[in-house]
Parts: C-alpha cells; sequence; structure tokens
C-alpha cells in the first residue's frame, strides 16, 4: 500500500512539473518539463515520441484526450523557448500519471527545433460562483475540467492570484477578497493551492494539488452590486448601483437587471417586483429587519426574517459593530462581545464582513446557513455615560461610568489630571478643581469597570467612549473608586452660632473665585430657596428673616443640628460620634474619619486634643452619614456639610480625647491614695509604677483635689506582675492629664501596679467606739483626727457610711454635742443617686451644726474565728504557698475598730495568713491515760511546755477522757519545737481558751499527766512459761546422763524382765568389756557423748517370741538425733556395737543442724501480751542453763504506716527481728 501511496505523490508532484506553453489554452502548447519547483524549465527532445506520451501528458493536466502530438517546428514559439533540453526518447504505456514516470533518457543531441508540443481535447477554465450564479464578477473561485470542477485554497489566497482570475475571467482586477465560508456554494471534493507568477500564462499552470476545507472568493471589479434604499424593509426600497470607480451609489435608471438577480445577491429571495413611481423600486419576497436593542444602544444583535427572529452568530466580525451602531443611531461602537443569555438560539448571519460603509447589517458580506449558535451583543456609544455620585452637589463625587445599562465606579488606579477635567467639562462643571482630594469623602462602590478596560483621555476634549482602551495588563482586583471635585461645585453654608440658622455663604473650588453672601432676592424665590438649602444641609424646611438694610439672605431651618460624642457613662469627651437632626441620630462612617475630623470635635467640646487608641466596646449606632467635609472657614462640626451613608458603611467612628483621660486612687478605705488607675480608651487600666514620676504624681494629686504627693508614699511589698500603662509624659507644671503628652501611651503585658499617696489623704473611722459598728464617726486626715458634722445625715447617707465601714446596713445614728471642739471637717454629704461614700462629699455648704455623728449599724463580729463560730483566736503564722494566690493586703492605722475597716487590696502572695481558732484544738498524750501532754492545733502535735497545775490536769483529763481513746499519739507525729503552754486564768474556763502560744524558747519540762487507768510502763514482766519450759529441758538433759552412766545395769535388767518367765539369761563377756571400753575412752576425752547414736535397747532376733507389740514399735521406730552436731572431726558419726544382734544406725544427714539457725519473730505490742517473755530475758535464761554459750545479733527494722500519727487513736507498730545463734564448742 505505501508504494502505491508513494507513486501517487510522486506522479503528482511530477504532473505539476509539465506545462502547455504559447497558446490561449493550458491544454495546448509546447511540451515543457522541469525537475521540480526549484528547477528551471526544459524542453522534450521529438526523438522516438509517441502518441501514447501526448496521453500521459493531457491526462495529468486534466485536459482530456490527446489530439495531436509531435515535433513543432513554427508553433507555439511565444513566450521564447527555454534553452534546455531534459527529456529525449520518452516511451510511455499510457498508463503512467506522469511524464516523468515513463521512461526517457537525457537529451544529448537535441538542437534547434527539436522540441515537442501536444494538443489536447478539453480546456481548463477558471469561474466565479456566486450563490450558484457562474456569470457574475464575484464568488467563490473553481476550475472547470474534463476530470471535474475543482476549488481553490484560500490558504495562500493574495490579490496577485486575485487579479490573475478576475483577468482570466474578464471581469477587471480584484475589488475585495472576502472572508472564506460567505458565499453559499458545495464544497469541492479536490482543491487546488494556486501560487501564481507572472512567468506563467495561465493560472492553472501554477496550480499544486492539495486537500483544504476552505475554498477562495473574490469581487472582481466588474462586479455590479445593488442595495435597497429607504423600504419599509431591508428588503425593499429604491434600487441603486454601485459605481466602483466614483465609489458612490446612484440610482439604477432602468430594468436592465432582472428582480431575480438583484433579490438574489442581496439574500432577499429568489424574486421580486419592480415599480416605477418617478424612481425604480423593488420589492423582494424576503421581508427583513434588524430589530432595535432592548436596552438603549446596547444588546443583542437579530433581524426579524419574514415573521421569525434571528442572531447574529458571535465570532471573527468586521467593522460589524460600527454598522450596527450607526444603522440604530447610536453613534459609534464600543465593544462587541458575546452574547451570555442566552448561552445559543437561532442564528442566521456567521462570518459577517462589512466595510463599514453599509447602510445596513443586512447588506454586509455575510455567510447565511441557519444553525444554532452563541450570538453577538453590540455596545454603542450612546449607551455610555458618566456622573459623580454621592458627592457635595452634582460637580462633585465619586466617578461612575454608565455601562451596559449599569452604574460602575472607575479605579484610580492611573487615573490622569485629562481624564478628570473631561468628566468635568462632560458634566458641565468646568475643569477638575486644583485641589486634590487626599481622603475618601465619597461612598466606595464595589461594582466596578471590568479589568479589561482602562480610562485614559487624551484630553480634556476627548469624547467619552474614546477614552475607553482596552487594557493590555493581567486582570487584577481593582484599587479605590476615583473621587474628583469639579471648579463649579458650590458649598453652602451658614455663618452664624448656629448650624442651622444665619447668612449663607457661598464658596466654589475655583481658586479664582471668591466665596459671596447669598443675595437679598425676591420674599418668593427666597422662600424656595431656604428650603432648598435647608434641605441640602439636612436641617429641615427653611424660612426667610428679613434683616433691615441688609442685601443678604438670613435663613432659619426648623431642624438644628448636633454633634457629641456618645457613651455609655455619659461622658462628654470620649465616645461614638454622633450626629442628631430633626430627633432622629445616627454615626459617621470609620472608614472616612481621620485625624482632623477628631482635632475639631474635640476643640468644639472643650476636650483638648484628640488621642490614638481605639476604643474597645462595640457598638449599635447606626452608621447614618458616610462623611463629613468641612471647609477651612467652619469651625463647627455642625455646621459642615455630612454625606449620607445609603447602607453601604456599618461601622461608626469613635473618638477619644484628652479630657475623657482621668486618674483615681483605688483603695477601699482611702481617700486621695491607692493604687494608680487611668481612664484610657474606655477602661480602667493600672499605671505601671516606672511611669510614675514625680510631675505625674503632682498632676494626679492636683486632678484629684488631693494636694501634694506624699513623701511617704513606699511601697513595702512585692506586687504581682499585671497588663498596665506606661510612657506618660507630663510636662512641668501641667496641672492636668489634657496637658499631658498622651500620644507615647502605651501598654506593657507585665509591670508593677504604681501606688500613690497625697497629702489630702482621709479615711472615716469610729474612734471611742460604742461597739464594733457603733460610735462616733471621725476623718483621719494626716495625722490629724477631725470630726464628721452630722448636719445632712439621713438613712441614705448612713447607708453607704455602714456600707463603707463594713458593717452591715443601716440602723439609726445620733448626735453629740461638740460645741467646745473646733476640729471639723468642712464637708457635708448627700449621697442621692451617689455609689460610694466619696462621692456623698459636699464642698457648697458650710458647717452650721456643731454635732458630731453618732452611727449605728448591724453588729458585726470583730474576731474572725468569733464570727465563722470558731470561739477566740489562739495564734497566727505565716504559711508559704506553691503558687502565688489571690489574697487580702491590710493596712491599719490602729483606731479601727475592725479589720475590714483598715485599707485593704486584693493581690497575689506567696505567703498567706494562718489563723487557729480555740475550736480547732485537739489533746493527746504520749501514754494511754498518761505520758507526756500534746495539743495539735495548727495541722501537727505539739508538746506543753512547764508543768501543769492540779486544776489544769484535771481539765486535761476530763478532755482527753482515756477511757474511751484506745491508743496513744505517736511520738513520730509530735514536733520538736516546743511552743505551748496551758494556763487556765479563770476557773470555768474552757480547756481550748487557756493555750498559749509563746515565742520564746521553752525552758521548762515538758508536761505529764497521770488520768485514772494510766499504768505506768516499766520492765515487762517474768514470762514464767517460758522459764518452766527450759526448766524441765535441762531436766531432761540431766536425765539422758544419768542414763547414760547406768546403762549397763539397765541393760541387765531389762534382759533380766524379758526372761523372767524362766528363760536362760546369757550375757555375753564381751559385751560388757565393751561398755568399759567405751566408758573409760570417754572419760578419757576420746569420744563425745554426741558422737554416738544409738536405737533403743531392742531385740534384733525378729523370730523370737513372747515380745510385747509395744517393745517391738519402739525398736524399729527409726533413728533419732541430737538437736546439737559434734563438732571433734576424729570420732565416726556413727559407730557399730560388737553385739550382731543389734542393728546399725543410719549415717545422720550432714545439714541437720547448721553452724547458725535464723529465726524471724513478730514482736507484737508488750502491753497486749504481759505472759510473753522478753527475748532479751529469755535469752539470759537459756545462757544459764545451756551446755553451749550462744550468741544473738537482733536487728529491728520498724515499717511506717501511711496512717500513722494522724491521731492519739493511731495504730500499733509492727516490728521484725533477725536472731542469730551461734554454738561454740567449749
Amino acid at each position: 500500500m505505501w508504494f502505491l501511496l508513494l507513486y501517487l505523490q510522486i506522479s503528482a508532484i511530477q504532473g505539476l512539473n509539465v506545462i502547455l506553453s504559447g497558446s490561449d489554452s493550458p491544454c495546448k502548447g509546447r511540451l515543457q518539463v522541469r525537475r521540480d519547483s526549484k528547477s528551471p524549465w526544459g524542453l522534450v527532445c521529438h526523438y522516438g515520441w509517441t502518441s501514447k506520451n501526448g496521453e500521459v501528458v493531457c491526462k495529468s493536466l486534466r485536459c482530456g484526450d490527446v489530439v495531436r502530438s509531435g515535433m513543432q517546428i513554427t508553433l507555439y514559439r511565444d513566450p521564447p523557448l527555454p534553452e534546455q533540453y531534459l527529456m529525449d526518447q520518452v516511451n510511455c504505456e499510457s498508463t503512467e500519471t506522469s511524464l516523468w514516470n515513463c521512461t526517457f533518457s537525457p537529451a544529448v543531441e537535441c538542437k534547434g527545433n527539436s522540441s515537442v508540443y501536444v494538443e489536447c481535447s478539453g480546456n481548463v477554465k477558471p469561474s466565479l460562483n456566486l450563490n450558484g450564479q457562474r456569470d457574475k464578477c464575484a464568488g467563490v473561485v473553481e476550475f472547470s475540467t474534463e476530470s471535474g470542477t475543482f476549488g481553490v485554497c484560500n490558504s495562500d489566497w493574495n490579490e496577485k492570484n486575485a487579479d490573475k482570475i478576475c483577468q482570466e475571467v474578464n471581469c477587471g482586477g480584484h475589488y475585495r477578497i472576502p472572508n472564506p465560508g460567505i458565499f453559499q456554494v458545495q464544497q469541492r471534493e479536490q482543491n487546488v493551492l494556486l501560487n501564481w507568477d507572472a512567468k506563467y500564462q495561465h493560472s492553472w499552470q501554477s496550480i499544486e494539488w492539495k486537500n483544504c476545507k476552505q475554498q477562495a472568493s473574490v469581487i472582481c471589479t466588474k462586479h455590479t452590486m445593488f442595495r435597497l434604499q429607504d423600504g419599509n424593509n431591508l428588503c425593499s426600497g429604491l434600487v441603486e448601483m454601485y459605481n466602483i470607480t466614483g465609489k458612490t451609489w446612484v440610482p439604477l435608471q432602468k430594468e436592465d437587471v432582472s428582480a431575480e438577480v438583484i433579490c438574489t445577491q442581496l439574500n432577499c429571495g429568489t424574486t421580486g417586483n419592480f415599480t416605477n413611481n418617478g424612481s425604480l423600486q423593488l420589492t423582494c419576497s424576503v421581508n427583513a429587519t434588524l430589530r432595535n436593542f432592548t436596552s438603549k444602544c446596547f444588546g443583542d444583535v437579530s433581524f426579524l426574517v419574514n415573521g421569525s427572529d434571528y442572531g447574529v452568530c458571535f465570532g471573527e466580525h468586521k467593522n460589524l459593530g460600527k454598522v450596527v451602531c450607526r444603522e440604530l443611531g447610536c453613534g459609534e461602537v464600543v465593544d462587541v462581545i458575546k452574547t451570555q443569555t442566552p448561552s445559543s438560539r437561532n442564528g442566521l448571519l456567521s462570518i459577517v464582513e462589512c466595510q463599514g460603509n453599509e447602510e445596513s447589517l443586512w447588506h454586509c458580506l455575510a455567510n447565511r446557513d441557519k444553525k444554532l449558535c452563541p450570538t453577538t451583543t453590540v455596545i454603542c456609544a450612546g449607551s455610555l455615560d458618566v456622573r459623580l455620585s454621592d458627592g457635595l452637589g452634582q460637580c462633585s463625587g465619586r466617578v461612575e461610568l454608565q455601562w451596559e445599562g449599569s452604574w460602575l465606579s472607575i479605579s484610580s488606579k492611573d487615573w490622569a489630571d485629562a481624564n478628570s477635567d473631561m468628566v468635568c467639562e462632560h458634566l458641565k462643571c468646568g475643569k477638575s478643581a486644583t485641589k486634590k482630594l487626599t481622603k475618601k469623602y465619597f461612598i466606595e462602590r464595589n461594582q466596578h469597570l471590568e479589568s479589561r478596560w482602562s480610562f485614559k483621555c487624551e484630553s480634556s476634549s476627548t469624547k467619552l467612549h474614546e477614552c475607553l482602551k482596552k487594557s493590555q495588563s493581567p486582570p487584577h482586583s481593582p484599587e479605590a473608586n476615583m473621587q474628583i471635585i469639579c471648579q463649579k461645585e458650590e458649598l453652602r453654608f451658614f455663618e452664624g452660632d448656629s448650624p442651622c440658622q444665619g447668612r449663607i455663604r457661598i464658596k466654589s473650588f475655583d481658586d479664582k473665585a471668591e466665596a459671596y453672601w447669598l443675595p437679598n432676592k425676591m420674599m418668593a424665590e427666597n422662600m424656595t430657596e431656604a428650603n432648598d438649602i435647608c434641605y441640602a444641609m439636612q436641617c429641615g424646611n427653611g424660612s426667610f428673616v428679613k434683616e433691615p438694610n441688609s442685601t443678604y439672605a438670613n435663613v432659619t431651618c426648623s431642624g438644628p443640628v448636633s454633634v457629641k460624642l456618645q457613651n455609655k457613662r455619659i461622658e462628654q469627651c470620649w465616645g461614638t460620634v454622633e450626629v442628631c437632626r430633626n430627633g432622629t441620630c445616627g454615626g459617621v462612617c470609620s472608614d472616612t474619619w481621620g485625624y482632623e475630623e477628631s482635632k475639631k470635635i474635640c476643640d468644639n467640646l472643650g476636650c483638648g486634643e484628640p488621642i490614638p487608641g481605639q476604643l474597645t466596646t462595640p457598638t449599635k449606632s447606626k452608621v447614618t452619614e458616610y462623611s463629613v467635609y468641612c471647609l477651612e472657614e467652619v469651625n463647627k462640626m455642625s455646621m459642615c456639610k455630612f454625606l449620607p451613608n445609603n447602607g453601604i458603611c456599618n461601622k461608626p467612628a469613635q473618638v477619644m480625647c484628652a479630657g475623657s483621660v482621668k486618674a483615681k486612687l483605688e483603695d477601699p478605705r482611702d481617700k486621695c491614695a491607692g493604687n494608680v488607675s487611668l481612664f484610657y480608651l474606655e477602661e480602667w487600666t493600672p499605671v505601671c509604677e516606672e511611669s510614675l514620676n514625680t510631675e505625674l504624681k503632682k498632676v494626679i494629686c492636683r486632678e484629684l483635689n488631693c494636694g501634694e504627693p506624699d513623701a511617704s508614699d513606699v511601697t513595702l511589698r512585692d506586687k504581682s506582675q499585671i497588663k498596665g500603662i506606661s510612657g506618660i509624659q507630663c510636662p512641668t507644671g501641667t496641672s492636668s492629664f489634657s496637658r499631658c503628652n498622651l500620644k507615647s501611651i502605651s501598654y506593657k503585658t507585665k509591670c508593677n501596679v504604681g501606688y500613690l499617696k497625697c497629702s489630702g489623704r482621709k479615711r472615716l473611722l469610729l474612734y471611742e467606739p460604742e461597739g464594733p459598728c457603733s460610735g462616733p464617726v471621725y476623718a483621719l486626715s494626716g495625722e490629724k483626727t477631725q470630726l464628721i458634722s452630722a448636719q445632712g445625715w439621713g438613712p441614705e447617707e448612713g447607708q453607704k457610711l455602714c456600707e463603707y465601714l463594713q458593717c452591715g446596713n443601716y440602723t439609726n445614728h445620733t448626735t453629740i454635742p461638740r460645741e467646745n471642739k473646733e476640729d471639723w471637717r468642712t464637708e457635708s454629704y448627700n449621697c442621692s443617686g451617689k455609689a460610694d461614700l466619696w462621692e456623698c462629699e459636699r464642698k457648697d455648704q458650710d458647717i452650721q451644726l456643731k454635732e458630731q455623728l453618732n452611727i449605728k449599724c448591724d453588729e458585726m463580729s470583730n474576731d474572725l474565728c468569733d464570727s465563722l463560730k470558731c470561739g477566740k483566736a489562739i495564734h497566727h503564722w505565716s504559711t508559704a504557698v506553691p503558687v502565688k494566690t489571690n489574697c487580702y493586703h491590710f493596712s491599719c492605722t490602729g483606731k479601727e475598730t475592725l479589720l475590714w475597716q483598715c485599707g485593704f487590696e486584693k493581690d497575689k502572695c506567696a505567703n498567706i495568713l494562718s489563723v487557729a481558732c480555740e475550736k480547732s484544738i485537739e489533746f493527746g498524750s504520749t501514754e494511754k491515760c498518761g505520758g507526756k501532754l500534746v495539743v495539735k492545733y495548727r495541722g501537727q502535735w505539739e508538746y506543753v511546755c512547764g508543768k501543769l497545775n492540779e486544776i489544769d490536769t484535771e481539765n486535761v483529763c476530763k478532755v482527753l477522757n482515756c477511757t474511751s481513746v484506745e491508743k496513744p499519739v505517736d511520738k513520730m507525729e509530735i514536733s520538736q519545737e516546743i511552743k505551748v503552754t496551758i494556763n487556765c486564768l479563770a476557773q470555768g474556763q474552757s480547756l481550748s481558751q487557756c493555750v498559749r502560744y509563746k515565742e520564746e524558747k521553752c525552758t521548762h519540762a515538758t508536761a505529764e499527766i497521770q488520768c485514772e487507768g494510766y499504768v505506768r510502763k516499766g520492765k515487762p514482766p517474768m514470762n514464767f512459761g517460758l522459764i518452766v519450759g527450759l526448766s524441765l529441758g535441762v531436766l531432761g538433759l540431766l536425765i539422758m546422763v544419768f542414763l547414760w552412766m547406768n546403762r549397763k545395769r539397765l541393760l541387765l535388767a531389762l534382759r533380766h524382765y524379758r526372761n523372767k518367765n524362766g528363760k536362760d539369761i546369757n550375757i555375753d563377756s564381751n559385751e560388757m568389756n565393751n561398755m568399759e571400753k567405751e566408758d573409760r575412752d570417754l572419760s578419757q576425752g576420746k569420744a563425745s557423748l554426741l558422737d554416738y547414736d544409738y536405737y533403743e535397747d531392742v531385740d534384733s532376733d525378729k523370730n523370737k517370741t513372747n515380745v510385747d507389740a509395744d517393745d517391738r514399735s519402739q525398736g524399729s521406730s527409726g533413728t533419732e538425733y541430737d538437736d546439737i552436731e559434734g563438732q571433734n572431726g576424729d570420732i565416726s558419726p556413727h559407730q557399730t556395737h560388737n553385739d550382731d544382734n543389734l542393728p546399725l544406725l543410719p549415717k545422720r544427714p550432714d545439714n541437720i543442724l547448721e553452724d547458725q539457725d535464723t529465726y524471724e519473730v513478730e514482736t507484737e505490742n508488750q502491753e497486749e501480751y504481759d505472759d510473753v517473755m522478753p527475748v532479751e530475758a529469755a535469752a539470759d535464761e537459756n545462757a544459764e542453763t545451756a551446755d553451749t554459750q550462744a550468741q544473738m545479733d537482733v536487728a529491728v527494722d520498724a515499717g511506717t504506716d501511711s496512717e500513722a500519727g494522724t491521731g492519739v487513736n493511731a495504730d500499733a507498730v509492727v516490728v521484725t527481728a533477725e536472731v542469730e545463734v551461734h554454738a561454740e564448742q567449749e
């Protein structure tokens, strides 16, 4: 297969390298060949030429059959012949596709007129197919051959090729080359690529075979173009013909062109009717109308054709928008885009190509195949507009462009002055003001012009649509809106003291124009203008006030405007900015609020300079004003121009003026002394100690009317590290915080809280009291005690005083005459609506009543233990805690009647105060019903110092109630420090009240007691059971020795007993001799008694009769061993008797008695077991009776019980002992 493809390709290429030249047809003439497109042309020599060769030539050129061929001498001599011959002796079989496929020889001997000519039967002619019409000078380029019709590829189609085709079809030169696909023709199966050059006579000679999908088309200069004008639709009206030479449209004078031709060319059907009413009118069979935009000058482009709606398919268009905008009267085209909704619809026109001078889009070249496609939207200049929104007036504000029916803000990025000038002139507002806006005044909008567009005007006279240019930069996030003020913008403001009343001052933003007063006009005009001014200034309705001999208008509006700072504490110098008019209040947007606005409102309120910082408490104020614009001439903010918010901004502006900063000294008891706190940014914050320099202390004391700083102001303890304020700088001589430098304030996460005491420090207390919460009231100021007058005191003031004294509720008060006293406090008291007692002080009334206040409050305990119902306090001490904890720090003068009447504060501390109350005391003893007395009152048992008297001892025994106490206090639980004594001062006094703590060292012996049932501890009683047992053991040993010494006699007696029935007894003399020998050996020390192990004396003859069963049982009972192992190695551990009838004793095991035996003894409490002999006593007694000397080592390990030591009834301690016994040879 690939061989065939290669052959065809080579054939095609070679076929293109064969032409017939010198005639009026590409199918006859002299034969010329070339090797390839880069080689020169040459001739073919006639030698050996046959008609079959001619058939191959005609067939390869698509020129039909060969008519004649052979050597040519005179024919086809023009153009001049090539100078070389390339082929000779050509021999074809007539089946070849190209002459180059035939056999041939190089032309060597061919000279002169030896070339070949060929004449074919057919012809190849170009034509233009205009929607099926082939006699017009426009259409798709095609070649008609004997082998069929071929199209021309649009690739490489150019004006040179187009001119050649137009010439060959006698249509002049080319006029226009349309886009491919515009004319409706049948797509050809095979097309050719045309690349004509002047060396060719015919265009067909320059073709190359190539497959392509788009066919070339051309409109030649002799093509007649028509249009219909002023009809009721696009396919009817006056017939006009285009004069290409004059480039004008002229009416058709006579019917020398058929209606069918004109209607077909105009895509208005195939039929039509002429009418001549002074001019030639034509109505075609199709009724077509371009629909108007659904919105002003922008929208989807569509046609109504015979009642059906068709869109224009979106794609590559030329001048489509220009023609549409002009046809619909919408000015210049701005943009052509794809319609978003719907995404597709029925389309009629596609690949639209307009020259731009067409009267209608319908007259443009276009493909008119009906199909479903995305359609086209056109935006014309008539849809554009520009405005300034949300400004001071019509000539200022945010620049907005009307785009596709919506107003979009324009970014300030790369904005030029020429743009501002164009906008101002477009709005007839002059040029842009020279004073540029340095901050936002006008509302920001989030709807921005697409970033693919930029706004760049060449000058102020540039048309609006010409300023819009498609941006080459990539899409980006829009920046802030562009805001401008034009020169003709005017501001009107009141000149008087009231924001809604006075003469009207008018000032423009033109630097060359001066401000002027609103003139006094006729009454009717003034009323109208007064209402307009008041409405513009948001002051309600207006009225004209006529001033005698005045040429200027004076206007009074119905609604006043006020600007204030609103906060929950109803204070003046800080809070949310609030604008009130006509009974409605709202905030100002924080986005547009700046330092200048804060400075103006702080100054208007007399609150000093604004200070930096943001308030923390969220506000619920509704933002009604977006921004405020104040001219330099306007001092009061209430007279500035406020621009409405319209719901864009939700965060109101907040301001803190220096006048809002104030200090306080926090102490629950003292005035003019305490920890320093600063009211800053809406909250009270501690002041760091490092920031409390001398000048700052003076400012605080002076501002609080507390005199000067006290030199004794010293903190004697370490305070906790907390968040505080630092960096406050006050110049020398400053009397108020508002004059300090507060811009340098900073926060520290950890610092010591500053403490300050001023010379005016004072405290109220009950001196010479009738009770803890009753008595005459004094003021302690410095070192001076002053009387408090009863003038003005009532139940409300009394309640505040009782609360201050920590004495509960007010009961009543009386007065004590003090006429002879001079030292009175000058303040009176009125507590109506006041939070605490110090706020009740008043200095606006002189003290007339010289009677001292005597207050009575609810009684409260003066003792902590008593208040807890725990008796009296016995002792207090400091206890360290592992982690610092909150606690109270008290500062007392010594004149207070209650602890809580002292100065105090809460803070962290590492050592807390512990108090022991009398009901927490426990008593115990080291022995049951006696021994050493111990007391537990601060978590540990302690000995009592000194000897007790009889009464105290009796009281202790009663408390101990020893008969119910199971166990005494363990000595391990008792502290060695002795700090307690017992001393009952009065008879009947509770024993707990007799306990006294003493700081000095105890020099006496510890107290001991003996209550009923006490048994003194001594030597433990003898263990008689053990003694009896040991005595019996010694006695048994003596008996055994005696029996051993008299064993001969016993043996004889035993035998005698066995034979007492009359049998003869034969005594072996050897046996008696052996016994005697053993006695001698034993007496001489040659053997030890322990070296011999014998069975009991039994008869070894098992067959003997008349033997007692018990005797036989005992004789066979096994071996018995002594309890002590022999130490002499020379004596055998067993010995054989000479009596062969006696059985041998088995060998005693080696480990039956070790050198050392270990016993573990569990010793119980000796008091519980009186009949048990102590270990030491038993050892002594055994030592006296034993033959060996024993040595005992005792190791005692006292275990510690987790519950031991927690009380008198502690469990007994279990002691284990290891006893080692060593047996030594005497």
